[in-house]
């Protein structure tokens, strides 16, 4: 397996850590006219590039429609370009000409940008092309960066905004078929197991079952509930295993706040702290197992593309926080102490409004901009030396998909309808499980979360909300163990939320995951 990880591109000529996990990632240094060009990866460095280009795809491609990113060289400039949505995390530096996939490496002041930082603290990670420090900033989706005396930015013509790109109707069978062929046609060029984290839902679901050879499956779960082992994700998961005969395994998650300080090695202060449970997942799995040539089959945003959201009207430029789909994980901007101008966020309505009245389009740029935290669903496997490829990153299968028809899409029907129909709708088959997720509720109380710096935070945090949450995350009262017990319990939570009583652990947990990731990216050693 050959596959390009990350990359540097600095004047400095100090290497870069880049093997997070000590699973044996490689590196090679170019250089090129005054910069030294780091790259890292696995396997073959001589296989890393296609038509003169590196290439950060898998399998090797020279495509901007599909997962990707290309650097290449025009005489003394440095170019590089980014795919159709973005999907890997492109950062840099316009004063110092750094530019890397790590945001960490690009950071050499700690000056604030205070729009970034309500931007942040608002989605929960960075937005609009800028993060919370003044001087890194990232790349737009389907953009290019011409690297010579200084950095220079152009933007592609976005081919998702073309009217073409709505018009077909696309059949079900068409896309079944685009979707097969795809991942067929790399299962015939790929030797060795293909990793599978199977949660049982739609799209996890959908890819055991596109997979030809079923024996080369390496399936994984790990559960949402109290007890793991009961959990809606690892039933449905050991039911598609059974069906398919495929090797299956559970894995426990039990202290993945340990892996914090790891998260932030390859995330830095580009999100709030996240993909922690992701870590513990991949460090168990390869201790249990020996792999060999093994790549990693993603699901990763299945269920967008399907039809699983509905989206509420963009009216004004406030409304486009509701693009970024935080799920409760951000700041509330009442308690930071800096205001901010909206600039950002208005130019990038005014630039779109006309195309957000699509709930298709909206899906895409929901995806542009979550790409900058969910990317973790594929840099991370990465990291434990195992190349991802998903069909559903690829324009032309995204398209297909997006063109369904309107009442087919809606709700996933024509998902349910395949699954009915291939022996696959575990809805109906009366398996016992629990749904509820109770993960980052019982596994932060069972951490040892380090406190927040109330001494650095405070200048940017109201000094009340920190204290709070560091109290609360240390010992919770009586009641509120009580009451969170109750929520978790069908009907009687309802009935407490709708009375408007709140799981403020969680509440505290998740503005704990946004504030450290700040506090991390403050003391972050350049």
């Amino acid at each position: 397996m050959t596959k390009v990880v990350g990359f540097l591109i600095t004047k400095d000529s100090k290497q870069p850590k880049f093997d997070f996990f000590n699973v044996g990632i490689k590196i090679i240094t170019i250089q090129h006219y005054g910069y030294n060009i780091y790259l890292w990866g696995i396997g073959n460095f001589k296989e890393w590039k296609i038509d003169g280009k590196y290439s950060l795809s898998f399998p090797l491609k020279d495509t901007l429609f599909d997962r990707n990113v290309l650097i290449s060289f025009d005489g003394d400039k440095i170019i590089i370009e980014n795919d159709w949505l973005g999907s890997i995390p492109i950062f840099y530096n316009p004063k110092e000409n750094i530019i890397s996939t790590l945001s960490n490496l690009c950071q050499k002041n700690k000056t604030i940008n205070n729009e970034g930082l309500s931007n942040f603290c608002e989605f929960g990670y960075s937005v609009f092309e800028q993060t919370m420090f003044e001087d890194v900033k990232f790349m737009r989706y389907y953009s290019k960066i011409i690297l010579l005396n200084d950095v220079k930015i152009e933007y592609k013509k976005d081919p998702v905004l073309d009217k073409s790109f709505l018009e077909k109707t696309s059949s079900e069978d068409e896309v079944i078929g685009l979707m097969q062929e795809y991942i067929s046609d790399i299962e015939s060029k790929i030797d060795g197991e293909i990793v599978l984290p199977t949660s049982g839902g739609y799209d996890s679901r959908i890819l055991n079952y596109f997979v030809k050879d079923k024996k080369r499956i390496r399936a994984f779960t790990y559960g949402l509930s109290k007890d793991q082992s009961q959990s809606i994700e690892v039933v449905h998961a050991k039911k598609i295993s059974d069906i398919y005969s495929t090797k299956w395994d559970q894995i426990d998650l039990k202290e993945y706040h340990d892996y914090i300080n790891k998260w932030v090695e390859v995330y830095g202060f580009s999100s709030h702290l996240h993909g922690m449970y992701h870590i513990e997942f991949y460090s168990k799995i390869l201790k249990k197992n020996e792999f060999c040539n093994t790549s990693f089959l993603s699901g990763i945003f299945g269920d967008i593309w399907a039809g699983s959201i509905n989206y509420e009207n963009i009216v004004n430029y406030q409304d486009v926080k509701n693009l970024g789909y935080s799920h409760g994980i951000n700041l509330e901007l009442k308690y930071l102490k800096k205001n901010s101008k909206d600039k950002l966020k208005q130019q990038f309505f005014e630039e779109h409004k006309q195309h957000l009245e699509s709930d298709k389009i909206k899906a895409i740029f929901t995806i542009r901009m979550k790409l900058m935290l969910i990317s973790y669903l594929t840099q991370i496997p990465e990291y434990f030396g195992m190349p991802v490829w998903t069909p559903f990153l690829n324009f032309d299968i995204v398209k297909s998909i997006l063109n369904i028809s309107d009442e087919r899409r809606k709700n996933r029907i024509w998902q349910r309808d395949f699954f009915n129909n291939n022996n696959l709708n575990l809805e109906d088959m009366n398996l016992k499980s629990t749904k509820g997720n109770k993960l980052d509720y019982e596994t932060a109380q069972r951490a040892k979360l380090e406190k927040i710096d109330i001494e650095l935070m405070g200048e940017y945090v109201n000094e009340g909300r920190l204290n709070e949450i560091n109290k609360m995350l240390s010992s919770l009262t009586p009641f509120e163990k009580i009451k969170n017990q109750l929520l978790y319990v069908p009907k009687i939570g309802g009935v407490l939320r709708r009375l408007g009583f709140k799981n403020e652990y969680l509440k505290a947990l998740y503005e704990y995951y946004v504030i450290k990731s700040i506090e991390k990216g403050l003391k972050n050693e350049f």
